[in-house]
Formats: C-alpha cells, structure tokens, sequence
C-alpha cells in the first residue's frame, strides 16, 4: 500500500543522489559565504565598538580641558572685577571725587 508518486505525477517523492549531492555542494558553499559574511560583520562591529570606546575617551578628555579653560576664564572674570573694584575704591578713598 505504499505509494511513491506525489501529488504533482509520476514523480518519487525523493531527488535523486546525484541531485542531492549537488544540493549539498550549493548549499556548502551559500553556507560557507554566510559564514565569511557573518565573520565580516562581527569584525566591523568589533571594530566599531572600539572606535566608539575611543571616541569616548576622547569626548571625555575635551570635556575636561573645557573644564579647566571655564574655571581659567572664571578666574580671570574675578581678577577684572577684582581690579576695576580696587581702583574705585582707590579713587573714593584718595578723595578725588569729593575735591573734584
């Protein structure tokens, strides 16, 4: 009670072996592709994740010499202040506003 046939014919439902082999061989070789394509893309990421560790080494590092150069021109605000409100007090205590 075995039936060979499909649906499509005459056709057996298997392929035959030197099909077969040549499925295996095409099926190699996409898969051997897949492999060298997935290998490129986990070194690009590799490589991507070490730029972005870098560059955020970096951001870092900007980020702290723009620390300093705020607190330097900070400094040098007050040195002005400092300086203009010296002077006035110099030129209210010398009295030259009030002998004019």
């Amino acid at each position: 009670m075995t039936d060979n046939t499909t649906t499509l014919g005459d056709k057996p439902p298997y392929v035959p072996f030197e099909s077969t082999q040549a499925m295996f061989r095409h099926l190699e070789k996409r898969l051997s592709a897949v492999e060298t394509h997935l290998g490129a893309i986990e070194t690009d990421r590799a490589v991507s994740e070490e730029k972005r560790k870098f560059m955020g080494a970096r951001f870092n590092e900007i980020d702290r010499r723009l620390d300093k150069i705020d607190g330097h021109i900070s400094r040098l605000v007050w040195l002005i202040i400092a300086a203009i409100l010296g002077g006035f007090m110099s030129f209210v205590m010398q009295g030259s506003v009030l002998n004019g």
